[in-house]
């Protein structure tokens, strides 16, 4: 009797120990059904060459931005690589039912990374970004590269 005692009290902890195991599982299951999924695009974009630069010199950015919320969420990272003291600018313009506007510049010497969100409101449809190097009043721009939806 006393092992059959043992058994069923065996038989009953392992039962409730697999509930305790299985709750965590199935908790994470629900959150991530729950959860919000988006999808990252990703740009990218370089400098131009000056006189006795290398490739391998040239600035450049490179970022993804996604939609959740109502909001587009950007994450811009921004190099400087030439070693001639002068910084690297990036310019986020961006375009909404009024037209184009200057949204933000973006100044590193070495590396940097931004983070900003444009609210969809007023009709927020697209942007561009350009780089350039240099110092104030005297830039070397680059072309834009538009992103547009």
């Amino acid at each position: 009797m006393k092992l059959r005692n043992v058994l069923a009290g065996t038989v009953l902890a392992g039962a409730v120990m697999a509930g305790v195991a299985a709750a965590p599982a199935q908790a994470a299951t629900t959150q991530a059904a729950g959860s919000v999924s988006f999808t990252k695009h990703w740009f990218d974009g370089y400098s131009g060459f000056s006189r006795g630069e290398s490739r391998g010199e040239r600035s450049y950015y490179k970022g993804y931005y996604y939609f959740s919320n109502g909001r587009y969420y950007f994450d811009v990272d921004v190099w400087d690589r030439d070693r001639d003291r002068e910084n690297t600018y990036v310019d986020f313009v961006y375009h909404d039912d009024r037209g184009w506007h200057q949204g933000r510049r973006f100044v590193t010497g070495g590396h940097a990374k931004y983070r900003f969100s444009y609210s969809a409101r007023g009709g927020f449809d697209g942007f561009k970004f350009r780089i350039g190097e240099g110092r104030p009043g005297h830039f070397d721009w680059s072309s834009y590269s538009n992103r547009s939806w």
